[in-house]
């Protein structure tokens, strides 16, 4: 695992390769309210404030703040029962759920009790603390990144290339904060994305054309050295410029391919060049 500092680096080195207009964003549990990391203010008591999850992320990645959320520094019902920070019962639970923005109530309750995200009871914890990765002072347990959808293909990409697998989706439209952050935090998935919800519109100010990708601390080192690769190869989201060329030069196999099968071969691609 990475130090801090490192960490540190690797935030800056993301927002430098993917030219991020908003910092990556370091999340990690906290266990006890004594675990509290240097840097971290508390809204609810330094500010008189309790944001939604979302727009404490907002502060975080653009404002450049770090901060340490307990359940009373919340404005959001979801993240309260997503991270087990109050108690609901049965009667909560088809209470919120019966109206989780499906028409049908029944089936509503349904798919609440099916498909909401909720941290595994293993992962105990009374909050969390967030900061930007680029000056966190913490090791993160996962790390929250808004992109662009050109930024986020260079992600999954980066994540592919390493593991030979897809990131995971997980596309409900209401909770974004934690249905993407849920998943890797349990460890059911590495990498995960989504898209901001009408709450993180509205409240957060999300952009029209962001995304959320999340990944998981113990991931960074694939993630990034993918990263590293594939800009080294020529298809760093720096490197990749717009270029209508017809009948454009490819890469080796592709002639190889096309020869076998009787068809016109061209130009190989020279990736120096």
């Amino acid at each position: 695992m990475y130090t801090c500092a490192e960490f540190n680096s690797i935030g800056k080195e993301l927002e430098d390769l993917l030219y991020l207009k908003t910092s990556p964003i370091a999340v990690k549990l906290l266990h006890s309210r004594d675990e509290i990391p240097d840097g971290c203010s508390i809204p609810s008591r330094d500010r008189n404030e309790r944001p939604a999850l979302c727009q404490a992320f907002a502060q975080v990645r653009r404002n450049r703040r770090s901060m340490a959320m307990f359940k009373e520094d919340h404005w959001c019902l979801w993240p309260l029962i997503s991270f087990r920070l109050c108690p609901v019962d049965d009667d909560d639970i088809k209470y919120v759920g019966s109206g989780y923005f499906i028409k049908d109530p029944a089936a509503s309750e349904a798919y609440f009790r099916a498909n909401f995200p909720m941290l595994s009871e293993e992962r105990e914890n009374v909050g969390m603390a967030i900061a930007p990765l680029s000056t966190c002072t913490f090791e993160p347990d996962a790390v929250v990144v808004y992109c662009m959808p050109d930024q986020l293909r260079q992600l999954l990409m980066a994540a592919k290339y390493r593991t030979a697998k897809i990131a995971g989706t997980a596309m409900d439209t209401v909770g974004s904060c934690i249905n993407a952050l849920v998943p890797v935090l349990n460890g059911e998935q590495d990498y995960c994305m989504t898209i901001p919800d009408p709450g993180e519109y509205e409240r957060a100010l999300a952009g029209d054309n962001e995304m959320i990708f999340v990944f998981s601390g113990a991931k960074t080192d694939e993630l990034i050295g993918g990263m590293r690769d594939i800009n080294e190869m020529g298809f760093g989201y720096k490197k990749l410029a717009m270029d209508m060329n017809i009948e454009y030069p490819r890469a080796e196999f592709y002639n190889v391919m096309f020869a076998k099968w009787g068809l016109k071969t061209g130009e190989q691609w020279n990736l120096e060049r």
